[in-house]
């Protein structure tokens, strides 16, 4: 753990570096003074939105939802977005089923898969958004590598477990085999509560409705990142902040430290650099963006860890638990 943290503060450092090379504070200034407060509100307000809407179409990717309530799932979410802002290894996503599968009482396993789908529909709406827009943009190379890496990364892992779905019982019957008796009890209770969360991949109907749902997800996002566009006097084209959405959406696949700090710069400036935005400007946008997204998050998720009782510390002790 101490590793993997000690390589995401590298990759951040660096990236942050390449984003502010050349970059005067002096210059910047102006960006950061006359940026309209009211617009980052509305920037802000979107982006909780979007989270709102997350914990909706979560639901679709939970078995047998019915009589769960969105409230309790978009409480789990923010908790866990506020996590991974302030803890690092993303921890958040650990925790966030936890907390749901406590308060919706069903097995954390089968939701920690339910996590897992939901993440790899972003993927595929991120890799959806660069398909699209490459019949319009020319894109850097290490940005097409990215794309391809990511494509084939996700399809296999998609596949994969599609196949451990449909064949649960032969791969539960072969981990169990690898343990010993007294251990494979245990595991085979584990794969079945995480194959049942893997239902939704079985039911066309409740997958289609948490495909379709991720695009006003993505949408109400793209128009958090245009208002605040203009909140920032830049003056582009809405296909920009699709631009920035997919561009960021690589980078946080990488290693970083909480919160995504240094590759959210770097990649946005890289994605407002193909529309003629000079880097100064770029990078104070993106902190006022990051920042716009970044402070409600974690201060409403915040609020409601504090109303569930719970403590930074208990959502480490989660990803101890694994």
């Amino acid at each position: 753990m101490f590793r993997q943290t000690i390589v995401g503060l590298a990759v951040s450092t660096l990236l942050l570096l390449l984003a502010a090379r050349n970059v005067r504070l002096a210059e910047i200034a102006p960006v950061l003074q006359q940026a309209s407060l009211s617009y980052l509100a509305l920037a802000a307000a979107l982006s909780i939105l979007a989270i709102w809407l997350r914990a909706y179409r979560w639901r679709y990717l939970i078995p047998r939802s019915e009589s769960m309530k969105t409230a309790n799932l978009f409480t789990a979410t923010m908790i866990g977005f506020m996590g991974n802002n302030v803890l690092p290894l993303r921890v958040g996503d650990l925790a966030r089923a936890y907390i749901a599968a406590k308060k919706e009482h069903v097995t954390v396993t089968a939701m920690l898969a339910t996590v897992i789908i939901e993440r790899l529909l972003d993927v595929f709406a991120i890799l959806t958004m660069l398909s699209v827009l490459f019949f319009q943009i020319s894109f850097p190379r290490w940005i097409n590598s990215g794309f391809l890496v990511m494509l084939t990364l996700a399809v296999l892992f998609w596949l994969g477990l599609l196949l451990m779905n449909n064949q649960a019982a032969m791969v539960s019957g072969w981990f169990c085999r690898l343990l010993p008796r007294a251990h494979a009890k245990r595991l085979a209770g584990v794969l079945e509560s995480f194959f049942e969360g893997l239902a939704a991949m079985k039911s066309k109907k409740r997958l289609l409705l948490a495909i379709l749902l991720s695009v006003p997800i993505w949408c109400a996002y793209a128009l958090a990142v245009y208002v605040a566009l203009h909140a920032c006097r830049i003056d582009v084209p809405f296909a920009a902040s699709w631009v920035v959405l997919a561009f960021v959406g690589i980078g946080v696949s990488l290693p970083s430290a909480p919160g995504f700090v240094g590759t959210y710069q770097f990649f946005t400036v890289a994605a407002l650099t193909l529309f003629s935005v000079d880097q100064q400007r770029a990078f104070g946008f993106s902190l006022l963006q990051h920042l716009s997204q970044y402070i409600p998050v974690t201060f409403f998720g915040w609020l409601l860890l504090i109303k569930e009782q719970m403590s930074l510390g208990d959502l480490v002790a989660f990803r101890n638990k694994r």
